[in-house]
C-alpha cells in the first residue's frame, strides 16, 4: 500500500483538504484514481448491488460497473451537485452500497457543494449507512473551497486525492484515505497479486519528495495562477452562450439552445481542428443526455492556441445556429 514515507507524504498532501493529518494507516498509494476505483468498487458495492452517482458521472464508473457487475443509479443534480431528497429517495427505493461523487467543481457540470449541501449529504449518509467515495481531484485548484464530506464524515468516507490535476498528470499518484487502517488493508491488501492499484515506486518517490520539500505547493500555486490566466480569456469570449464553470475549473460546461445539437456540433469543431466532449459519455445507461458540451481549457499549449480555439468554438456554434 506504498511504503512508510510515501504513506506519510500522502497524510501530509490530503490533509491540506481533511484538515488534519491522518492516520498513516489509512493511508494507501494507488496507482491513479482509476486504479483506486477498480480496488473500491467491486469491495464496496459488489456485483448486482447500487452505487449511487451523480446523473452525469465520471465516465470510467460507468465502465467499470460492466466490468465488476453493479448497477450505477444517478441522483438528480442541480448547481450544487446532487439533492440531499433525491439520494434519500433513492436509498429508500434501491438500498445503494456506496455514493461516489465530486463535491468540488463536478466533472462535467463545475457544481460545487455548499457547506450547508455537503453537511446534509452526509445525513443522508448515516441514516441509510451509506459509504461514501469522494473524489476531490480538483478540489487543490481553486484558491478557497469548502472542506471535502470526508471532514464531515470520516468514519464512512473513503477520500481520494490524486495529483493529475493539480501537480502532473504523468506521476499516475492519488493517495486514498481509508476510514480506518483496518479499512484499507482490507479493501486493498488482498488484491495486490492480482490487479495493477499499486504505484509505480518511482512515481511514488517523485510524489514524496515534491510534497516534502515543497515543490508540490509552488506547482499547485502555479497551476491556479495559469487557470486564472486562462479564465480571462475564456469568459469573454463565451459571453453569448449558457455557460458555466468556476475559480480553477479546467474545464467549462456549455449548455446549448433547444434544437441544438451537441454531436453535431463537436463535430463540425472536430472537423475545425479543436477537440471537445459531449454530454453523452457522462450519462448512465438508458439516460437521455443533454445537449451540452464540455471544453477543456488546460490542453492548449499557450495563451494564443487557446485563444485561437475559443474563436474557432464560438464562430461553429454560431454557424450551427445559422443552420437553423
Amino acid at each position: 500500500m506504498g511504503t512508510e514515507a510515501d504513506r506519510e507524504a500522502g497524510a501530509v498532501f490530503t490533509a491540506r483538504r481533511l484538515g488534519v493529518v491522518p492516520e498513516t494507516g489509512r493511508v494507501v498509494v494507488t496507482n491513479g484514481t482509476q486504479s483506486a476505483f477498480n480496488m473500491l468498487l467491486g469491495g464496496l458495492v459488489g456485483q448486482g448491488n447500487v452505487l449511487a452517482v451523480e446523473s452525469l458521472t465520471y465516465p470510467p464508473i460507468l465502465v467499470l460497473a460492466e466490468r465488476l457487475g453493479f448497477v450505477p443509479r444517478g441522483v438528480t443534480m442541480d448547481g450544487e451537485g446532487i439533492l440531499p431528497d433525491a439520494l434519500e429517495a433513492l436509498c429508500r427505493r434501491e438500498r445503494p452500497k456506496a455514493l461516489y461523487l465530486l463535491s468540488t467543481l463536478q466533472n462535467p457540470t463545475t457544481a460545487t457543494m455548499s457547506l450547508d449541501r455537503r453537511k446534509a449529504v452526509v445525513e443522508v449518509a448515516r441514516r441509510y449507512d451509506l459509504q461514501i467515495i469522494e473524489d476531490d481531484i480538483y478540489s487543490l485548484l481553486p484558491a478557497q473551497t469548502q472542506p471535502p464530506l470526508a471532514a464531515l464524515a470520516p468514519e464512512r468516507t473513503w477520500y481520494i486525492l490524486g495529483v493529475a490535476k493539480s501537480i502532473a498528470a504523468g506521476m499516475k499518484i492519488a493517495y486514498l484515505v481509508a476510514p480506518s487502517p483496518a479499512d484499507a488493508e482490507r479493501q486493498f491488501w488482498p488484491g495486490v497479486r492480482a490487479t495493477f492499484w499499486m504505484a509505480a515506486p518511482i512515481s511514488a518517490a517523485v510524489s514524496t519528495r515534491l510534497i516534502v520539500r515543497g515543490g508540490a505547493l509552488r506547482i499547485i500555486e502555479a497551476v491556479r495562477e495559469e487557470m486564472r490566466l486562462r479564465h480571462e480569456i475564456v469568459r469573454p469570449m463565451l459571453g453569448g452562450l449558457d455557460f458555466v464553470t468556476a475559480d480553477g475549473a479546467l474545464h467549462v460546461w456549455v449548455r446549448l439552445q433547444q434544437g441544438s445539437s451537441a454531436h453535431r456540433l463537436a463535430a463540425l469543431i472536430r472537423e475545425r481542428g479543436v477537440n471537445i466532449g459531449t454530454a453523452e459519455p457522462y450519462a448512465l445507461p438508458r439516460e437521455q443526455a443533454p445537449e451540452a458540451i464540455r471544453i477543456g481549457i488546460g490542453h492548449a499549449q499557450s495563451h494564443q492556441e487557446l485563444e485561437t480555439a475559443m474563436i474557432t468554438i464560438a464562430c461553429s456554434h454560431a454557424d450551427q445556429l445559422k443552420a437553423y
